[in-house]
C-alpha cells in the first residue's frame, strides 16, 4: 500500500528533493529541489517516489487576458498580485501573479512601492504563463491601478486632475503617486 502525504501548497512552496521524489504534474525542479508550480493539494507518494500538486488553476487563464487583482506584496524587483477576475468574464478566480519591475511602465522604475500600494486594485495583462507562474504587465496606459488606498489612513484615493499620476486622499490630504490606469475610479468589479 502506497503512503501518500497531502497538504495545501502555493506556488514556490518546497516539496522535497529529486533524490526523494520524481517531480510530476504541478511541480518544477530547480537545483535539485522540487517546488509547487500551482496552488493546490501536494501529494507526496513515498512508495512510488513521486511529488505532484493537484492544482485547481483557473483553466480559462491564458496569455493576453486582462485581469483585475489585489496587490498582496511589493518587493524591490516585483509586485505580487492575487488575480480575482478576468475582464469580460463572469466569476471569480484566485491565482497568484507577478508584475516584474521591467513590466510596470514604459519608463524606468526604480522602486515599485512608489507606484503601487498594498491593497490597491490593479488591472494587468497576462504576458506569460509558464510552470504555473503567471506574469503580468501594466505598461499600457489602459493598465495599472484602478483603485488605490491612502498609505497613511487607508481611505480610497481620488484622481488629482491637476497632476498626472498623482492621487489625493479626501480624508487626510496626503498626495501619492501610482501607475494609474486610464479608467481609474471608473471600473465596476462586480
Amino acid at each position: 500500500m502506497s503512503e501518500k502525504l497531502e497538504s495545501m501548497k502555493v506556488i514556490g512552496d518546497y516539496l522535497g528533493t529529486i533524490e526523494e521524489f520524481v517531480p510530476c504534474q504541478g511541480t518544477y525542479s530547480d537545483d535539485g529541489r522540487i517546488y509547487a508550480s500551482n496552488i493546490g493539494k501536494a501529494i507526496l507518494d513515498h512508495e512510488n517516489h513521486t511529488a505532484k500538486v493537484d492544482a485547481k488553476m483557473p483553466s480559462e487563464l491564458k496569455e493576453g487576458d486582462v485581469i483585475f487583482g489585489d496587490v498582496l506584496g511589493i518587493r524591490k524587483n516585483m509586485v505580487t498580485v492575487i488575480a480575482r477576475k478576468i475582464q469580460g468574464i463572469k466569476g471569480e478566480i484566485d491565482a497568484k501573479t507577478s508584475i516584474y519591475v521591467s513590466n510596470i511602465a514604459q519608463s524606468y522604475v526604480e522602486k515599485p512601492d512608489d507606484l503601487f500600494g498594498i491593497g490597491d486594485i490593479v488591472k494587468g495583462k497576462i504576458i506569460r504563463i509558464e510552470h504555473g507562474l503567471i506574469d503580468l504587465t501594466t505598461k499600457d496606459d489602459v493598465l495599472g491601478v484602478v483603485k488605490a488606498f491612502c498609505k497613511r489612513c487607508r481611505y480610497p484615493l481620488d484622481k488629482d486632475e491637476g497632476r498626472p499620476g498623482k492621487l489625493s486622499c479626501p480624508s487626510c490630504g496626503h498626495i501619492e503617486q501610482r501607475k494609474i490606469a486610464k479608467d481609474y475610479g471608473n471600473v465596476e468589479l462586480i
